[in-house]
Formats: structure tokens, C-alpha cells, sequence
């Protein structure tokens, strides 16, 4: 049976934090010891991938824990983000797989990623479909976020790639059929995914 899709993971695979200046130069500005920061704003996003919270009350919460005057929170919100890269290699390799294959996404992630995702890296222009957590309350490794990618790429299990950098969310994926790849460095993803495609068609 041949991959008909591949469906990966946005944070961590496609999308990295590189570098985090912003986020020291906010714990300088702010008197945080390093790394204090982002603690504070996943401590606060606690419940924002299930979409118990939304993304706007997460940074009402850290802007108040922190202190923040009027005009700060959404340059911090910016900030916040500026180290997070595209994997440019990634995303070229995947795209080349289309038509043959179905692109899609899954991730745990909050209320307002998609419309930043597509402005901030124009998934919209090369993924066929995307699952965020937030918005389907549903998150991995619960089978039903998997089911309900195949579903909307119209594949089945066995004809489909699942791409994640956590090993538990790679075997979730196993688990109903379908071919699991940790992603570990993007030479050794690529090679991986060739490797089952190749495989898969030659049987």
C-alpha cells in the first residue's frame, strides 16, 4: 500500500526556536532571572492547547503576573516569538512531495496559531489540511486528533507518515496503523520519510 500522506508536527519539526535574544532581553528589561519568561508564559498557557483558554487571556495573565504597562503586552507578544525559524529544508522536501502526497498538519498548539502560522509562514498555501488542538479540543496523543487528520485528508492509517519530535505522540500514531517518524535533525527526517516512501512503493 503506498503513503498517500504525511502529516507532521508544526513546533519542534517545521517550526523551531532558534534564538531566544528577545526573550533575555525581556528578563533584563523585566529584572527575570534567564529563562524565567518563558516559564511564565507556558505556566500561564497551561490549559491554552485543549482550548480551555484562550490565547488572548494566556498573555492577560502573564502581562498581569508581570507587571506590564499599557502598550507592553503586544510587543512582548512579539518579541516573544521572533526566534521561532521555518525549517526551509523541511518544508522543501515536504512540498516536493506533492501532488503524490497529501500534506497535513497536527499540533498542540493555542487558539490563534492558525492565523499566525499562515501570515508568519503561509501554511495555508501548501499544507491540505491542519489540525490545531485549541480549536478541535483534542489533543496529542488522543487517537481521535490522528483520526480526524486522515479523515480530512480522505486517507487511511496504512497510507499515511506521522512526523513528531516527541516519541509518545510518534507511537500514538503507530498504534492505528500508521508509519511513524521521530523527528530528530532534518537530514535524518528527510532520509526517514524517503525511506518509507521508497519502501512502500516498491511493495
Amino acid at each position: 500500500m503506498p503513503i498517500r500522506a504525511v502529516i507532521l508536527d508544526v513546533g519542534g519539526v517545521l517550526v523551531r526556536q532558534e534564538n531566544n535574544d528577545k526573550r533575555h532581553e525581556w528578563e533584563a528589561r523585566l529584572g527575570l532571572s534567564l529563562g524565567q519568561l518563558t516559564q511564565t508564559v507556558f505556566k500561564a498557557a497551561d490549559r491554552a492547547a485543549t482550548g480551555e483558554v484562550s490565547e488572548q487571556d494566556v498573555w492577560k495573565k502573564v502581562g498581569s503576573q508581570l507587571g506590564l504597562r499599557d502598550g507592553q503586552l503586544p510587543e512582548l507578544q512579539r518579541d516573544f516569538w521572533d526566534g521561532e525559524q521555518l525549517d526551509t529544508e523541511l518544508v522543501h522536501f515536504i512540498s516536493s512531495l506533492r501532488p503524490h502526497c497529501k500534506i497535513g498538519i497536527i499540533s498542540n498548539a493555542w487558539s490563534d496559531a492558525r492565523s499566525i502560522h499562515a501570515a508568519k509562514f503561509k501554511f495555508d498555501t501548501w499544507v491540505e489540511t491542519a489540525i490545531y488542538s485549541a480549536e478541535v479540543k483534542l489533543i496529542k496523543p488522543d487517537p481521535r486528533i490522528y483520526q480526524l487528520a486522515l479523515e480530512q485528508l480522505d486517507v487511511r492509517a496504512g497510507e499515511a507518515v506521522f512526523v513528531d519530535d516527541v516519541l509518545e505522540n510518534v507511537q500514538a500514531a503507530r498504534s492505528l496503523g500508521m508509519e511513524g517518524v521521530q523527528f530528530k535533525n532534518t537530514p535524518q527526517t528527510i532520509d526517514d520519510i524517503k525511506n518509507i516512501l521508497e519502501n512502500r512503493h516498491d511493495g
